[in-house]
């Protein structure tokens, strides 16, 4: 499943956490899957102070309600062994003190990752039971580019891009109740 992604089908309509989730999945092993909510931009940022002129802002996407505590980040492209290929050229890591050094030198551009806090992760059954109910659509070939599902109202387009079944959903309020 490494590298697919998954979509919170309207099923999770009461699930807080993944309601109207795209998830890419970047790692499986055979403890669990892990994966990071790629829509879900926070209010949260980090600010460091590269030298005594210039400060850079990186906003903070909410990964997932695991290990909250913990930064994760997601890169375009593989220029050093900090990073995990995911597939094509798509990686990821942890080392957050290595990315401020890549932008401190100049060498990253600040839209060519995605900075996540904490990440979503299942059990290899957990996972395939949710999926069984229906809670999950698995997306293996999507043709978008993950840096612009980034965006809050990535969900609808995909979920719209599905067919029939779901072009009601893809239309609904972000607060059901509202409808």
């Amino acid at each position: 499943m490494k590298g697919k992604l998954l979509i919170s089908s309207p099923g999770l309509l009461t699930d807080i956490i993944f309601y109207k989730s795209i998830i890419l999945i970047v790692d499986q092993t055979d403890e669990g899957i892990t994966g990071f909510i790629l829509n879900k931009p926070s209010d949260l940022f980090i600010y460091r102070e590269i030298d005594s002129s210039r400060k850079t802002k990186i906003d903070l996407h909410y990964g997932g309600p695991v290990s909250t505590n913990h930064f994760f980040l997601l890169k375009s492209e593989k220029k050093y062994s900090e990073i995990l290929n995911i597939n094509d050229n798509i990686y990821w890591g942890n080392n957050i003190e290595f990315l401020f050094n890549l932008i401190e030198q100049k060498i990253v551009n600040i839209n060519d990752f995605i900075l996540f806090q904490g990440y979503s992760g299942w059990s290899l059954e957990q996972l395939e039971d949710e999926m069984d109910n229906n809670s999950w659509i698995l997306n293996e070939n999507s043709e978008d580019d993950l840096f612009s599902l980034k965006e809050n109202k990535s969900w609808s387009r995909l979920i719209k891009s599905l067919g029939d079944k779901y072009i009601l959903w893809s239309n609904s309020p972000d607060d059901i109740t509202l409808n």
